[in-house]
């Protein structure tokens, strides 16, 4: 570890894929004593900042713009949202490197999958954390997601979507790849948690996490108002804190109406999952398996 690590500030990141029940994960832990969130500003350079990949006139782009209310946002009430415009890679970077005064310790969420496989812009001194989620769940709930953000796509095959938001490796490839980083280039074991596992035995599994980063867990953390109030505590861009309020349904909405970690589902059925995504789901399997036997147990 290198010499940021040795501050007393602790820093956490924890990488997913997208769908990951990450929010809801993150809501938790903006209850956590001296905290400073910041969410997905890794995800903002790669879909909405300069470096993007998108073209001008792509009609998930042309979305966000024409979706969000024109009515004053919380976006613009937030002294802590940042403009995407000027988060490149290395701006973020630079940003989540710095000093945080006042905070006992700096919580990040980010997707694996926005990094590019450029793991110099990885921050130095954060300890690496995984959530992981079944492929039969994940895939599934992104697919629904993208279609409810771009009705158009509706009849799209998930893997023919634009790749600057459905990778290459559909999440889970890009997830471990950088897991094996973490493990064989930054001088740790990845610390992974699984979302059922965390949605079935929350006190469990958050206690030992908690641990494991250096983190006070308090059973208060459990539970929480509904509502995105919280939110303006996050560090966060202003293109996410408007995703939220955009007419079709927020980038987080589900998770901000959350009050706990409610039990998981029953596993859909493979006769209940839409037909593309079959294959990728069977693709992506031996990856979460890999990853799934890493994991805290609860």
């Amino acid at each position: 570890m290198d010499e940021i690590s040795n501050q007393p500030q602790r820093r956490i990141f924890l990488w997913t894929a997208p769908r990951s029940l990450a929010t809801v994960f993150t809501k938790c832990m903006s209850f956590a004593d001296g905290v400073q969130i910041i969410k997905e500003p890794i995800a903002t350079a790669h879909i909405f900042g300069p470096e993007c990949n998108a073209a001008e006139d792509d009609e998930m782009q042309k979305t966000f713009k024409d979706g969000i209310p024109s009515s004053e946002s919380q976006a613009q009430k937030v002294a802590l949202a940042f403009d995407e415009s000027k988060a490149t890679f290395k701006w973020v970077k630079q940003m989540l490197e710095s000093p945080f005064p006042g905070k006992s310790f700096v919580f990040v969420h980010d997707q694996a999958y926005c990094l590019r496989s450029n793991y110099d812009n990885i921050p130095r001194g954060y300890t690496h954390t995984f959530l992981i989620r079944n492929p039969y769940r994940l895939l599934p709930s992104w697919k629904k997601f993208m279609v409810k953000l771009i009705p158009s796509f509706v009849d799209k095959p998930f893997a023919d979507m634009p790749r600057y938001v459905v990778p290459a490796k559909f999440g889970y490839g890009e997830l471990y790849d950088l897991m094996v980083h973490v493990q064989e280039n930054l001088g740790h074991n990845p610390i992974v948690i699984d979302a059922d596992d965390l949605q079935a035995n929350p006190a469990s599994v958050m206690s030992q996490y908690c641990h494991h980063v250096g983190v006070e867990f308090k059973e208060s953390m459990l539970q929480w108002e509904a509502g995105d109030r919280i939110v303006g505590t996050w560090i966060m861009s202003k293109v996410h804190q408007q995703g939220d309020k955009m007419e079709e349904g927020g980038f987080f909405e589900d998770a901000f109406k959350s009050t706990e970690f409610h039990p998981p589902r029953e596993l859909p059925s493979r006769e209940q999952i839409d037909p593309d995504l079959l294959p990728l789901i069977d693709h992506c399997m031996p990856l979460y398996e890999k990853m799934y036997s890493m994991r805290i147990r609860p």
